[in-house]
């Protein structure tokens, strides 16, 4: 009987410790590209991405996500891969990117931000983010 307990045992642990594997989302690829106009001329300009944070649907709460900050063309798209603790296997996890644009005269305005899709958080997700 104490055998059966044991092999039952390594048995769930087993079972636990794949779940807990697949429902990582320690590899995520944000996707961010820009299609941004200038508010006052229409013109295309450059972005610069200067932070993200990701909501926690379980937990009902942003969670902070350090990041370089990234200067992207008009119409290019800049890649980050992220570990995103807390949310694996999750549903309705979105992205917040906070960018600035560039002003005449070289200057970078406010802090903006541009949300994602919601998604379910797995390992080799990948998350388009339009900032328009």
């Amino acid at each position: 009987m104490k055998k059966i307990i044991c092999m039952l045992l390594a048995l769930t642990i087993g079972f636990a410790e794949t779940a807990a594997a697949d429902s990582k989302c320690s590899d995520v690829n944000i996707q961010v590209t820009n299609d941004y106009r200038d508010p006052v001329n229409n013109a295309r300009v450059d972005i610069k991405v200067v932070d993200f944070k990701y909501w926690d649907k379980e937990d009902n709460k942003w969670r902070n996500e350090a990041t370089d900050n990234k200067r992207i063309d008009p119409r290019q798209t800049a890649v980050w891969n992220k570990n995103l603790a807390y949310v694996g296997g999750e549903t309705g996890v979105k992205i917040k990117v906070y960018y600035k644009y560039s002003q005449a005269g070289g200057t970078w305005s406010a802090k903006h931000t541009q949300l994602s899709s919601a998604f379910k958080c797995v390992d080799g997700k990948s998350v388009p983010i339009t900032v328009s």
